[in-house]
């Protein structure tokens, strides 16, 4: 908790001693400091340091660990369905993204600012931060949600990470502007987005 606070407020110093102090107690603990490694990273690459960044996944990678991959399940007509970032695998995908675009559109248009600071590595040519981040799991189920049921007033889901701060962000405002509630369970607690643009977690997560 004390990392993901750190992260989250881009404190490289507090980020790193906490790092430092898990390695020195829980020398042990592999998946846990694969994670918090995850999470250090994540930090320098937010703060702009990506050539640090690069260093810690060079590690964590020849260290033969494996990161997690963010998946998100939501149950659409009582059916599950899973989402990876940038999937491309639904056979409706072309409307998914059409709808995430669509999206987009109306959170720009309502005062929100994509945050490069999520991402946490190179963008290749062919994309954009926007495209970067609407490609996330979650934002992904959302639009699947919307498209399969374009008045629903209530949307569940599961992700197996933590939420990026932008799509935190991006959750209120899409709340709001379709008056939908989504119901989100990460791996660190559940979130409860009201249609009033707020968070049951308050903003800490």
């Amino acid at each position: 908790a004390l990392l993901s606070g750190a992260r989250n407020e881009k404190n490289i110093h507090l980020s790193q001693n906490t790092y430092d102090r898990m390695k020195e107690l829980f020398p042990d603990r592999k998946n846990p400091l694969i994670s918090a490694a995850v999470l250090l990273s994540n930090v320098y690459a937010s703060s702009g340091d990506i050539d640090k960044a690069s260093d810690i996944r060079i590690k964590i990678n020849k260290s033969g660990s494996k990161r997690k991959i963010g998946i998100t399940w939501t149950v659409v007509d009582d059916q599950i369905f899973r989402f990876r970032a940038h999937d491309q695998s639904h056979p409706r995908s072309k409307e998914i993204y059409a709808e995430g675009e669509k999206i987009s559109k109306e959170l720009i248009e309502y005062g929100h600012q994509y945050d490069s600071s999520w991402i946490t590595r190179p963008l290749h040519e062919d994309e954009t931060v926007e495209s970067v981040l609407c490609g996330h799991s979650e934002r992904l189920a959302i639009a699947w949600n919307f498209v399969a049921n374009p008045n629903t007033k209530r949307i569940h889901m599961t992700k197996n990470l933590r939420v990026c701060g932008d799509c935190h962000r991006s959750t209120k405002l899409i709340a709001a502007i379709r008056q939908c509630e989504i119901i989100v369970r990460d791996a660190n607690r559940l979130h409860h987005f009201y249609t009033n643009g707020k968070c049951s977690c308050n903003d800490y997560f």
